[in-house]
């Protein structure tokens, strides 16, 4: 609701005047900055001076639109920083581009050489505008996880340093020619520029609100300053542009439209949009696929193109080879790393499917998965070969008493306070190797490892003690519950002499016909079942009538048995 609400906040912000505040001062600026350059070029000759005021015209926009967006990262979320960041990086490495430019025009006072390798930084500072779009800011957080990571990223940027190296680089170094390093340079330029106009039209078609505004505003940005870059780049191949010609005045123009950009970017910084459509966003792991399948045919264009010169395609062979490594050493990564969230995602389910959600215990899937390895490392304690100790499995049903009217008079939101209260108490009076489980409803399962039987009762004893001797204290009620607890258990194997011959199945049975006998008897007890020794076969049941079934189904299932039971105040046998 929050989210909706800043939304709707944003909204309305822009809705009104763009410009507004702090804001006049920097749009003052921007308009004295335009009305500087276009003077110059109306009034001033071809001269240093204008060479002068054209390039720090030039250099106060490019500042003034990384500046703006500086501040915009400054307001935005955590989670946007890395977009207005990116924003503000493209406009860092155009202002450094720039002070190149200027020290040849002004300190040296000849032309930038042409070809020139500092063109590179000007081409290469696209990649992090079209990053930062990858991102898409505007979607939700979970929506947001299939956009640009970090090596989609690296790919995108090898793949367009690979097409500079490939269309460009080879007529600056292996076959010097001024015409087609232009021709080239110009076509790779003007398709970043198309690419990003590209992409901020799918932007906008598929966000709303203020970022919808921001968008749209960006796309046309955008387009002016891709239209204008060919203006100027084609007047400096027919030899029709100077530093302060007319062609400067539509440039300028366009860059300061950037900044227009970010004041807006002000606005909508830290404001979720949403994807307005139901549509999928656009996902990084695409530009990675394509990057990657577009090696293939570039090499094979290298190899076939029979007018491209023999130093060319040795060049652009060895280009095609280095980038294929470096590309394959980043899909490696990525699938490295994909297998690693893989693995723990699985990790994660399988906890998740083990453990009881509520009171965070075990549940009956995690017993099943390793009941069968723990009762035959304790059939291996009585074998033959075996010179250790013999260890036992001892299972210890735990039923709440009287839980129903716990959650017919509170609620079932005060029952799973207590039942998480009764899981730490539980969980608190036994062993840490022991494991605690959430049986189901109001049931408890304790399994001691690596228990003798002769001590059995001490863990019922401690359970009844620490379960229902003090009362349950509840913020959402006034009056504390008692809750206590009946405890049925039974040891395995149930015959040391033959451990084999009877089940863990059935030693489960028994335990759970034992504390049916608890819950007969008074509840708030423990009663433990185990087998007649010879001497008692013919022997009389000290608990009366009310075990006679029971000790017959006992019979039936594992030879004769006598039981135990006990209130919480017995702490032995």
């Amino acid at each position: 609701m929050d989210e909706q609400w800043s939304t709707k906040a944003a909204d309305s912000q822009v809705g009104g005047p763009i410009l507004t505040g702090r804001f006049k001062l920097w749009t003052l600026a921007l308009v004295s900055l335009l009305a500087t350059q276009a003077a110059a070029s109306a009034f001033l000759p071809r001269s240093f001076a204008l060479t002068l005021v054209s390039n720090f015209v030039a250099f106060g926009l490019l500042l003034s639109a990384c500046l703006i967006f500086l501040l915009d990262r400054a307001r935005g979320s955590e989670r946007d920083r890395l977009f207005w960041t990116l924003l503000a990086v493209h406009w860092g490495i155009q202002v450094i581009a720039q002070l190149i430019w200027m020290h040849f025009e002004l300190v040296l006072r000849r032309n930038v050489p042409n070809p020139f390798a500092g063109d590179l930084l000007p081409f290469l500072s696209h990649i992090p505008v079209l990053a930062a779009l990858l991102l898409q800011p505007h979607l939700e957080p979970i929506e947001r996880r299939k956009s640009l990571g970090a090596v989609e990223f690296l790919l995108l940027l090898l793949w367009f340093l690979y097409l500079y190296v490939f269309f460009v680089m080879p007529w600056q170094y292996s076959v010097v020619n001024e015409a087609l390093y232009d021709r080239n340079y110009d076509r790779l330029d003007g398709l970043l520029h198309v690419a990003q106009a590209a992409v901020l039209a799918f932007l906008w078609k598929r966000s709303s609100g203020a970022w919808r505004r921001f968008y749209g505003v960006f796309f046309v940005a955008q387009c002016l300053m891709g239209y204008f870059t060919y203006l100027v780049n084609h007047a400096i191949d027919t030899g029709e542009y100077y530093s302060g010609s007319w062609f400067d005045l539509p440039f300028a123009l366009g860059l300061a439209s950037f900044t227009l950009v970010g004041i807006m970017g002000t606005q909508v910084a830290g404001s979720i949009g949403s994807a307005g459509q139901k549509k999928a966003p656009l996902q990084g792991e695409w530009f990675g696929i394509l990057v990657v399948l577009s090696l293939p045919i570039m090499a094979g264009w290298a190899v076939l193109d029979r007018h491209a010169l023999s130093p060319v395609v040795q060049f652009r062979e060895l280009a095609t080879l280095g980038t294929i490594l470096a590309m394959s050493v980043l899909v490696f990564i990525k699938l490295h790393g994909l297998g690693a969230e893989l693995t723990a995602a699985n990790e994660t389910l399988r906890e998740a499917s083990l453990t009881d959600p509520l009171t965070g215990l075990r549940n009956r899937r995690f017993f099943d998965a390793m009941i069968t390895a723990d009762a035959e490392q304790v059939l291996r304690s009585y074998g033959p070969h075996h010179n250790g100790p013999r260890h036992d499995l001892i299972f210890y049903i735990v039923d709440l008493d009287e839980f129903k009217m716990v959650n017919d008079s509170y609620g079932h939101d005060v029952g799973d306070r207590v039942l998480i209260e009764v899981a730490r108490r539980i969980t608190s009076a036994v062993r840490t190797s022991d494991v605690v489980l959430r049986w189901g409803g109001d049931e408890f399962m304790v399994i001691s490892r690596y228990a003798a039987r002769q001590e059995a009762g001490l863990v019922p004893s401690r359970i009844l003690e620490y379960v229902g001797l003090s009362e349950i204290g509840l913020p959402c009620i006034d009056t504390p519950v008692r809750q206590t607890c009946s405890i049925g258990w039974a040891v395995f194997p149930w015959l040391p002499e033959r451990p084999h011959a009877v089940s863990v199945e059935a030693v489960l049975g028994l335990a759970d016909n034992a504390l049916y006998e608890a819950k007969t008897a008074g509840k708030n007890r423990a009663v433990g079942v185990g087998p007649l020794d010879a001497g008692d076969a013919g022997g009389q049941s000290t608990l009366g009538g009310d075990i006679f079934a029971y000790k017959k189904q006992a019979e039936s299932i594992a030879g004769p048995a006598k039981s135990w039971r006990f209130p919480s105040s017995i702490t032995s046998i």
